[in-house]
């Protein structure tokens, strides 16, 4: 039966095998840059957070220091002059005079021991009262804004909460108002000066804004952001794109913030993720280049190797791996392959010749089994025709005898011409005839072309021998008939020998074994010439499929023997193999 073919999955080449390692290698570095960039700036922007938080908690703290301060003035404002803020708002107009020169006096000297504060408006609703001074000298537009901004708190239209942020004039100030009855109380400072706390200094990409509790732009200073002016609203939530941190310089109404852009960030990473971008390129081409070396000095070479192994694979033993590597490894496997080929090929040709030599011994064997086989039938013929008192009879038979034995031992090789095997079996029939007179009657059907067909020695003659043997009888008249033709077998063309008889026929066993089922059966010595011819045309034409025994109706055998034109083997008497 035939084997089931097993199924192999395709294994991967050694360049695709070192291109997926590479691949992986370049994914390995590219999570790896991942993993660093985004590590790294989780971390540089926890320690830009950590940092920012620091510096608002000093100089926001300074900022809160000096909006203390600017309450304090205020409140000793109210407190020492409460009796002349009070006088403003009375009847007599000689005495809110003196009491708004007092006031403005008195905020005057104040403001010049303690400059904490930019400018002082007191304004009152009633009599449209408005006193002011300053710490240094105004224009006169800020000081009418700070003065109309004052009296717009005394009537109601400005209704500030704590400390906040206005713009006047093109100018943000910080501002405070204590309002009560129609009177107004504001102070004023231009936020540039709140911000001088910080000192100058370069920050990178970082911007220090002042805000008030509704979230306004007071001021900015360090790196200006082109979207943000003062006066405008500011979103304080931070991003994946901005860091925001927040310091309360004066709880609930002014904060102090730290705005950093993410690309500030990144640019500080960016050394980091250069680096790593670098080494993820130049991998890349190193891996090319290992790529291009390796397809050169190994794969190629591999492919020569493994080309010539298929190559002998399909029979091609006389290939040799030619050429030079460039390796020293390459070069001692060519010269060790070249080698054992050499070694493999003398091996195949001593087993060769071994079994040729076994065939040649098996093949000398045989014919030794078929020639004995004759002699002892003409001996026992011999025997019986002496025992009948038939000597004029045996003279024929030992001449016709003679004739049959120069046949048998003609040396040379193991086949013959047709007509020369045949020439034996009409002398054979002679010899017969004094055996078994007019007991058997043969016909010959050879066509002249036929003639010089070498088939092996002893063929044809077995076959009949056979007949005489089992078949013939002095009662009734054993008929032979030989024909030779040409006939294709299996898409070849070759001789068919028939040989065919009215006998008895072959036991089953026999046709059995003969068309190649079954077991001989030769513990008796019977059918040795059968058996020999069937292992002679196996030796010398290496196939099973050129006998075909059957019996006939209503009795007799027909023997079918295909010769092809050529033998695989023949051997000589002297054992020398001719192809």
């Amino acid at each position: 039966m035939k084997p089931k073919a097993v199924h192999r999955p395709k294994k991967r080449t050694f360049v695709r095998q070192i291109i997926l390692y590479l691949a992986a290698l370049v994914l390995l570095l590219a999570i790896v840059l991942v993993v660093y960039a985004t590590t790294s700036y989780s971390i540089l922007r926890g320690e830009i957070e950590q940092s920012s938080e620091n510096f608002l908690q000093v100089y926001g703290g300074e900022i809160r220091s000096r909006i203390l301060q600017m309450d304090r003035v205020l409140q000793n404002l109210l407190v020492q002059n409460y009796t002349d803020l009070q006088i403003i708002r009375g009847a007599e107009e000689s005495k809110r005079v003196y009491a708004s020169l007092n006031i403005k006096n008195y905020i005057a000297d104040l403001l010049r021991s303690d400059n904490t504060v930019g400018c002082i408006v007191v304004a009152d609703e009633k009599y449209d009262v408005c006193v002011d001074a300053a710490a240094t000298s105004l224009n006169y537009w800020d000081r009418d804004a700070m003065r109309a901004y004052a009296t717009a708190c005394a009537r109601g239209e400005e209704t500030p909460v704590g400390w906040s942020f206005v713009r006047l004039n093109n100018n943000t100030y910080l501002t405070k108002s204590y309002v009560y009855n129609g009177r107004a109380v504001s102070a004023f400072t231009d936020t540039q000066e709140v911000l001088a706390s910080i000192p100058p200094g370069n920050y990178g990409e970082q911007t220090f804004v002042l805000t008030d509790a509704d979230n306004m732009i007071a001021d900015l200073t360090g790196e200006p952001l082109s979207v943000l002016e003062p006066g405008q609203t500011m979103d304080l939530t931070s991003s994946a794109r901005t860091l925001v941190v927040s310091f309360a310089a004066y709880p609930g109404q002014i904060y102090l913030h730290s705005v950093v852009q993410n690309l500030s960030v990144w640019r500080q990473v960016r050394v980091g993720t250069a680096v790593a971008l670098v080494t993820i390129v130049f991998t890349i081409f190193f891996g090319f280049l290992l790529i291009r070396y390796v397809t050169k000095e190994m794969i190629q070479p591999m492919k020569v190797i493994t080309g010539g192994m298929e190559r002998i694979d399909k029979g091609e033993y006389d290939l040799r791996i030619e050429g030079e590597f460039d390796t020293s490894e390459f070069s001692h496997l060519k010269d060790t392959f070249n080698k054992l080929m050499d070694e493999i090929v003398n091996l195949k040709i001593q087993s060769y010749e071994k079994i040729i030599s076994l065939k040649d011994m098996e093949l000398r064997s045989i014919r030794l089994q078929i020639k004995p086989h004759f002699f002892l039938n003409a001996i026992s013929t011999l025997s019986s025709m002496n025992s009948q008192g038939r000597g004029q009879q045996i003279k024929g038979y030992v001449e016709s005898l003679s004739k049959n034995i120069r046949y048998m031992f003609k040396s040379g090789l193991h086949t013959v011409t047709v007509k020369e095997e045949i020439r034996h079996i009409e002398n054979y029939f002679d010899m017969q005839a004094f055996k078994y007179p007019n007991c058997a009657f043969y016909f010959i059907d050879l066509p002249a072309a036929l003639e010089g067909w070498r088939i092996p020695q002893m063929l044809i003659q077995t076959f009949v021998e056979n007949e005489f043997k089992y078949a013939i009888s002095v009662d009734t008249v054993l008929t032979v008939l030989i024909k030779v033709s040409l006939s294709e077998r299996n898409e070849q063309e070759m001789l068919l020998i028939e040989i065919e008889d009215d006998g008895k026929g072959y036991p089953r066993d026999v046709l059995r074994y003969m068309n190649g089922q079954g077991k001989p059966r030769t513990e008796d010595g019977s059918r040795v010439g059968l058996w020999s011819v069937k292992r002679m045309m196996s030796l010398m034409y290496e196939r099973d499929d050129l006998l075909e025994l059957k019996n006939v109706e209503p009795h007799g055998c027909l023997n079918r023997i295909w010769v092809p034109a050529e033998p695989v083997h023949e051997f000589t008497d002297e054992g020398e193999m001719e192809f």
